[in-house]
């Protein structure tokens, strides 16, 4: 079993199920509070809120309201949004290519990469097209693949 760095790149995946019960959000929340107690260090593309601000657009059971307080409590956390930069752009094109994932996707891979770290998805097709390759864990995987990291 893996341990967490200190800080993780999370992807869209992950932090829409801080606003929307579905499967893993338990977990996802688990990270949310490591962050927000400061054990974890969470970290982002900038893309992420505009990620997560489509997805919840589109889910059937939010009102107006919530989607609203939704993105107000993402921007909240205080994640690290990093813009783009251009060897953080290049890197993403590199990996798009290389392992055919779409850019916004390797923005999140191509973060980790720069940062030294490892990335968080709760999307499985992506985790399964770059197990092994890149630094990934899967959501789904937080308490038995991988954990935490302790408390200080």
């Amino acid at each position: 079993m893996e341990r967490s760095p200190k800080t993780l790149i999370v992807d869209a995946s992950t932090a829409t199920k801080w606003f929307v019960e579905e499967t893993d959000s338990e977990k996802a929340n688990l990270l949310k509070r490591a962050h927000e107690t400061g054990r974890l260090q969470l970290a982002a593309p900038d893309l992420l809120v505009y990620k997560v601000s489509n997805a919840l657009v589109y889910h059937p059971r939010l009102t107006a309201d919530d989607l609203t307080r939704s993105i107000v409590r993402l921007l909240e956390l205080d994640l690290d949004l990093i813009p783009p930069s251009a060897e953080f752009a290049a890197e993403t094109s590199r990996i798009a290519r290389k392992y055919a994932v779409s850019a916004y996707d390797a923005s999140y891979i191509a973060l980790a990469d720069i940062v030294g770290t490892n990335c968080v998805t709760a999307d499985e097709k992506l985790y399964r097209k770059l197990k092994g390759k890149k630094p990934l864990f899967l959501l789904g995987g937080l308490g038995h693949e991988w954990n935490l990291p302790r408390e200080s």
